[in-house]
């Protein structure tokens, strides 16, 4: 998946950290083939997590009133990510390549969609916020 500027928010450092998110996901993709994969699954883990914490921290501080629901969001995706991330780690070597898809195709359609429709939807309440 390419990185466009319809996915811009607008706020430098959740846009910075949605292209980072993308960047690991396609270095997910190139390393399906050798055994970094577990090292780049491991990273895009962490740092969505990471990513997360910082957006719910802008929401808090805006006060935006569908923090609540957006956290739940988060926290939904990310019981979904360690499924997957366990489901790879279960996987005999034969079968770890299609995981592999799975979690690349899940995490750029949920990112994708969540970007152009909640997280932009925050960035124009932040912005009008006076943030």
């Amino acid at each position: 998946m390419i990185w466009t500027s319809s996915l811009e928010t607008g706020i430098g450092k959740i846009d910075e950290q949605h292209k980072e998110l993308f960047r690991q996901i396609d270095i997910l993709m190139d390393r399906s083939k050798d055994d970094r994969v577990n090292d780049t699954i491991k990273f895009l883990g962490e740092y969505v997590v990471k990513h997360f914490t910082d957006e719910q921290g802008m929401h808090l501080a805006s006060k935006y009133p569908k923090a609540a629901d957006h956290k739940k969001m988060h926290t939904d995706f990310v019981a979904a990510y360690n499924r997957m991330k366990q489901e790879y780690t279960q996987a005999t070597d034969s079968n770890k390549l299609p995981v592999v898809l799975k979690i690349n195709k899940t995490v750029m359609d949920w990112l994708k969609n969540h970007i152009l429709i909640h997280d932009k939807e925050f960035a124009a309440y932040y912005k009008a916020s006076g943030k």
